[in-house]
């Protein structure tokens, strides 16, 4: 998953993660407030059939009446009279300071407008408190239950988030150092070798093949000039500028053969015509060498070791130059397809793991281009095709 698809998912992430807490919220509230009207409904039913109750005569039939009183089993009420002294209550625990408690529950519930006045007579009346039942005490909790619960999961996953960003930081760090050692390891060797082949031979070799080993020698000293000049490239927005890039392929080709086994053969085909397209040439090299050296790695000692390069020049309608790069290497399991170009992937015991993510970067953050594996098949090999 690349840093574009992470920051779509994080933002996704947060978004829905908003719109369940405000849904959530919304839809609690909705039944707290639904639960309060019923209850207060039941509340009014309740006392109206107490006031019939009061007020009937002695034959009079009361039984529908009296269900409506004892099927509150859950709403706390009480009975008062206008001076605050408890006649009855339902569903309450009264303490031993009856009257304190009373006096304290009707402040609370007459500041919510949780009672009812009930008229006996001109001068009797009495007042009917009624608290919240149990159910829907929880259910004013059930919202902040809820937000606390997305919350820890936001943390977690926020948390799973970070500690793979710092795994993959210390994959990069780790990568970068193993990388800057690979990439400078070439261009050493070689020179070491010259040396070896110069403190080898007698004093009169010819001056042409002196020439030789002195331009293959200027070549090294560059190459570690360029190795130095792309990481520092890897770190800022490098500048693109209108270039060739079968030049800058032929020169890879041309400096990675003299480097590699003689049984290895690399080979491009590339247009007649330039093909110019904005390219930072340093980097662009690096990605088509990075390619180049994995597919060296992959292959296995026997005959028809090859490696191709070719090169289209607006092959497409969008005019974009494609460069495949195909060996006849080992080849790459379809369930490694995916993860290739994330850091750490490596099929060598000594790998670094961080070539490809490299060469992803250079070609579709800074080229705004496309690298792809085109096809790979187990024993015969890979191709990797890039659009730019």
């Amino acid at each position: 998953m690349n840093n574009r698809l992470k920051r779509i998912f994080s933002w996704s992430f947060l978004s829905v993660s908003i719109v369940l807490i405000i849904l959530f919220l919304y839809v609690s509230n909705r039944l707290v407030r639904q639960l309060e009207s019923e209850e207060r409904a039941k509340i009014e039913l309740w006392a109206e059939a107490y006031q019939k109750i009061i007020m009937a005569d002695a034959n009079a039939d009361m039984s529908i009446e009296l269900k409506i009183i004892e099927g509150n089993t859950t709403i706390p009420v009480f009975l008062t009279t206008p001076e605050g002294k408890l006649i009855d209550s339902n569903n309450i625990v009264i303490p031993a300071d009856t009257a304190g408690f009373i006096a304290a529950k009707i402040k609370t519930l007459t500041a919510s407008d949780n009672f009812f006045e009930i008229n006996i007579a001109d001068d009797w009346k009495q007042y009917l408190y009624y608290d919240e039942s149990v159910l829907l005490r929880e259910l004013h909790y059930y919202p902040y239950i809820q937000l606390l619960v997305i919350l820890v999961f936001a943390f977690l996953f926020y948390y799973m988030i970070v500690s793979r960003k710092q795994y993959e930081q210390n994959q990069v760090w780790v990568g970068l150092s193993k990388e800057t050692a690979h990439q400078l390891g070439t261009p050493i060797q070689s020179l070491m070798g010259w040396i070896n082949y110069i403190e080898s031979v007698e004093c009169d070799v010819p001056k042409e093949q002196l020439h030789d080993i002195v331009v293959e020698i200027d070549k090294d000293v560059k190459r570690l000039h360029n190795v130095a000049d792309r990481f520092s490239k890897i770190g800022s927005e490098p500048q693109l500028t209108p270039s060739d890039i079968g030049e800058t392929i032929a020169e890879v080709v041309a400096y990675m053969q003299k480097r590699v086994s003689q049984h290895i053969e690399i080979s491009a085909q590339l247009p007649a015509t330039p093909v110019i397209r904005p390219l930072c040439r340093p980097l662009f090299a690096w990605v088509i060498e990075n390619l180049c050296k994995n597919a060296v790695d992959a292959m296995t000692d026997g005959k028809g070791r090859t490696i191709h390069i070719t090169l289209f020049a607006g092959s497409r309608a969008n005019g974009r130059a494609v460069v495949e790069v195909a060996d006849t290497g080992r080849g790459i399991p379809n369930n490694k397809l995916k993860t290739i170009f994330e850091p750490g992937y490596t099929t060598k015991q000594r790998g670094w793991g961080l070539g490809l993510t490299l060469a992803k970067r250079i070609i579709e953050q800074y080229h705004h281009g496309i690298i792809e594996v085109k096809s790979s098949t187990l024993g015969k090999g890979t191709v990797f095709r890039i659009e730019i």
